[in-house]
């Protein structure tokens, strides 16, 4: 499975995205991280057909700007940064909103992110980690071979934060995993690559491993220094602007 764009999309006369090239496969956690901003969630809203850009973008050869939604969403799935529910659907309900134009499966989904057990709970019953797994089983019983998730694990805990990274380590061996994340230090600890945008622009690209303090204060605006910990590596910002 791979996925590849080159997008560039406007709102009105102030363009977000500017000829961004993005490449992804089964088997790779990518990441995409970058200051507020930069044109990340635009990007993703991009390549599953909520926004409209200019360019190109295909999976497995198929041009996913041009298919119909259900055509669509059998490739590829949208995970949103995560809002409180507003209806009091059961878990089970909820998720299998997501199987509706694809007939995934929904026990199978539930029995993935660990919430079987729960799917006749309430939704509004959940921590915010739990319904964050829940949105990520609705978009995995669309069945897609791609899921976009945008900031995954925003307001959640370390515990649920490091709850939802396993699982998308898991779930790389059978899909195409992208996720915007703001976390620095989980995309340095999870992903297989980066990619870091700026104003709208792909600012850098390689392995979590290649990133120099010198490119992330050059994105973020502020001194900041990379350390090895325990074998890994550590971004540390300090509190000064560069």
């Amino acid at each position: 499975m791979r996925l590849f764009a080159r997008v560039s999309y406007s709102y009105g006369q102030r363009e977000v995205l500017k000829d961004v090239e993005i490449e992804a496969s089964r088997g790779e956690l990518l990441a995409i991280i970058g200051p507020n901003g930069a044109g990340k969630s635009t990007l993703l809203k991009s390549l599953v057909g909520i926004l409209k850009p200019i360019g190109k973008a295909e999976l497995d050869g198929r041009d996913l700007l041009s298919l119909k939604p259900a055509e669509r969403a059998r490739l590829i799935t949208y995970v949103p940064q995560s809002s409180f529910p507003e209806f009091a659907f059961t878990v089970e309900e909820f998720v299998e909103m997501g199987s509706y134009m694809t007939g995934g499966s929904v026990e199978k989904a539930l029995k993935k992110v660990g919430l079987w057990e729960r799917r006749r709970d309430r939704i509004t019953a959940l921590s915010g980690g739990e319904f964050q797994l829940a949105l990520i089983a609705r978009a995995l019983a669309q069945g897609s071979r791609a899921v976009l998730l945008d900031e995954p694990t925003s307001h959640l805990d370390v515990n649920h934060a490091l709850t939802v990274m396993e699982l998308l380590r898991e779930l790389k061996t059978e899909r195409i995993i992208i996720a915007v994340l703001h976390d620095v230090n989980l995309a340095l600890e999870y992903a297989d690559r980066l990619v870091v945008m700026k104003d709208g622009e792909k600012f850098w690209e390689g392995k979590p491993g290649e990133i120099t303090p010198d490119v992330l204060e050059r994105v973020y605006g502020i001194r900041a220094k990379i350390v090895e910990v325990d074998s890994r590596r550590v971004f540390i910002p300090e509190l000064a602007k560069v």
